[in-house]
């Protein structure tokens, strides 16, 4: 039985209203630049890293649209594989769905461009339901240091 297997895929991990208020009012993401695109495939084609396999996600905002786009691209034009091109909305009943589909093809790393308020509840449900590794998790730089699933408890 797998990690993935053996966690309770019934339990939402919705984060309380309360902590969900935190988020308002921040801004959504800003459009993408080339240097973060070339920054990210730099970290992920760096030797050390052996990343062939990725699944990029993305938020359905115009920004993390277009910045999950254009890596998906630069990606593929070196000779990556995109094992999965995933979005989500901002509110969901749980976000089992595009955890799942994150995580299915056990890619090498995962690349991310997403709003914080969605990314902060998917986040939750990739630890509670999948063998998903924050540690093998790129993000745009519109996701503040703040926001990254490694920084919680």
């Amino acid at each position: 039985m797998t990690g993935r297997q053996s966690r309770d895929h019934a339990r939402s991990p919705l984060m309380p209203a309360a902590q969900a208020a935190q988020y308002a009012g921040m801004p959504p993401p800003a459009p993408h630049t080339e240097a973060e695109v070339r920054s990210l495939l730099a970290r992920l084609t760096a030797p050390a890293a052996g990343i062939s396999t990725v699944a990029v996600g993305h938020s359905r905002d115009a920004a993390s649209r277009a910045a999950a786009e254009a890596f998906t691209a630069a990606w593929q034009a070196g000779g990556g594989t995109v094992v999965a091109v995933v979005d989500w909305p901002e509110q969901a009943a749980s976000w089992l769905r595009p955890a799942v589909r994150l995580t299915a093809q056990s890619p090498d790393a995962w690349v991310i461009a997403a709003a914080p308020l969605g990314w902060a509840q998917l986040s939750r449900r990739l630890r509670l339901s999948t063998d998903w590794d924050p540690y093998r998790t790129f993000h745009f730089a519109s996701q503040e240091p703040d926001l990254d699933p490694r920084n919680r408890t």
